[in-house]
């Protein structure tokens, strides 16, 4: 028992985790809501989209990360697991100007 807790806890420590500064492994869906002509932040608009971690109602790794018993496939992703906006280096709240996520 301890080896195999203490293997899953390991990964974790090794990485598995969230990359974005803004996200912080709080999933979040992108709200293509009528916004009727204002202005919406990147995060508002586009949530998660583009993350490798991003499923269609969570994040992977609060779920299919577990669920795999902390694959180490997982490892793949280190680094890069933020939404796209952010890899453009738009920041949470500027105005969407870039709708190509």
């Amino acid at each position: 028992m301890y080896l195999a807790s203490g293997g899953a806890n390991d990964n974790v420590a090794s990485g598995i985790k969230c990359d974005s500064q803004y996200m912080n492994g709080n999933w979040q869906a992108p709200d293509y809501s009528s916004w009727n002509g204002g202005t919406r932040g990147y995060r508002q608009q586009f949530g998660c989209l583009g993350c490798p971690a991003n499923t269609a109602s969570a994040c992977g790794l609060k779920t299919h990360y577990v669920d795999s018993g902390y694959a180490g496939s997982y490892d793949t992703d280190n680094g890069n697991r933020k939404p796209t906006w952010e890899k453009k280096g738009y920041g949470p709240d500027d105005t969407v100007t870039d709708w190509s996520m």
